[in-house]
């Protein structure tokens, strides 16, 4: 079956798979997440994140990698049996979690540069890369390079779409700044 579809039906097939009920039940919490802590760094521009927000990022790998486990388990009712049948899923949730674990430690021991450690545990990397492994955990398909290209591509297209995103979230809260200093300026002189 996988190696019948093109690409462009590849990335549909994970675009629809994205709205499945199962799947939903794991991403909505990212989308929300990514959502509203772009936006909370978007209107404090001069707030910037820090370690603490770094190791929380890092937490969601591990929530996200034990859920992967819960479904491996569950499929068809076959319990520990599924981690053998399903490997390459196996190994793809244990990747995560190893990853958020190796994250996690850098985090709390300030191991890494912080410029580094901001750009790994950042609310886009951490999230879409987890949506990616998601996407692979529930997919039909056995990894071959058609589908981890096409997981490549709809990452890519999302990490563009969230930071295109950002600038019109910039031009309005920097908009309801200049307000907001017209209005101390304008309520200054009137006393």
């Amino acid at each position: 079956m996988a190696e019948t579809l093109s690409l462009l039906e590849t990335i549909s097939y994970f675009w629809d798979l994205t709205f499945t009920t199962e799947v939903l039940w794991v991403i909505i919490p990212l989308i929300l997440a990514t959502i509203v802590i772009v936006t909370y760094f978007e209107r404090y521009d001069k707030e910037k994140a820090g370690w603490n927000t770094y190791l929380s990022n890092s937490l969601v790998l591990l929530f996200v990698s034990i859920l992967l486990f819960k479904y491996i388990y569950s499929i068809k009712g076959l319990g520990f049996f599924n981690f053998i049948e399903y490997f390459d899923k196996t190994i793809a949730a244990a990747a995560l979690l190893l990853f958020g674990l190796i994250l996690l430690k850098f985090n709390f021991e300030h191991i890494l540069p912080e410029r580094f450690a901001k750009y790994l545990s950042s609310v886009l990397t951490i999230n879409i890369g987890a949506y990616a492994v998601v996407l692979f955990v529930y997919s039909k398909f056995p990894p071959y390079w058609n589908e981890l290209f096409a997981l490549l591509i709809i990452l890519i297209i999302f990490s563009i779409i969230l930071n295109i995103a950002k600038l019109p979230l910039h031009k309005l809260f920097g908009f309801v700044k200049k307000e907001k200093k017209k209005e101390e300026v304008k309520n200054i002189k009137e006393s």
